[in-house]
């Protein structure tokens, strides 16, 4: 058995599209998480990183009660190329916060 990281994604280095799309799901039950009024912020960080390369806030697609959440690539955000590790983090209008649990795991392959 080895310890492959398994990577959901592969952007090219340099590129600032396509943008990264999820929908944020309710683990107990799998049904969107509501996003009414909430804010939502991507972050990525290579997994040995205690800083997080890119923290920016994230769009709500369509009817927030569908828990698509979608982010922009910054000009330089994909300039080094290697694996990474994102996850979104919510912020409900009662100030409560969730982030992802399980590790998703993106490449940036050399251009």
């Amino acid at each position: 058995m080895s310890d492959e990281i398994v990577v959901s994604d592969t952007y090219v280095q340099g590129d600032t599209g396509p943008d990264v799309v999820y929908i944020l799901r309710q683990k107990s039950n799998l049904q969107p998480v509501d996003l009414t009024g909430a804010t939502v912020f991507f972050q990525m960080r290579k997994p040995d990183d205690k800083k997080y390369t890119v923290n920016a806030q994230a769009q709500i697609l369509g009817a927030p009660t569908e828990g698509k959440v979608s982010y922009t690539w910054g000009a330089n955000d994909l300039a080094v190329w290697g694996i990474y590790q994102i996850q979104w983090q919510v912020t409900f209008p009662d100030f409560k916060e969730i982030t992802t649990k399980d590790p998703i795991y993106i490449e940036v392959r050399r251009q």
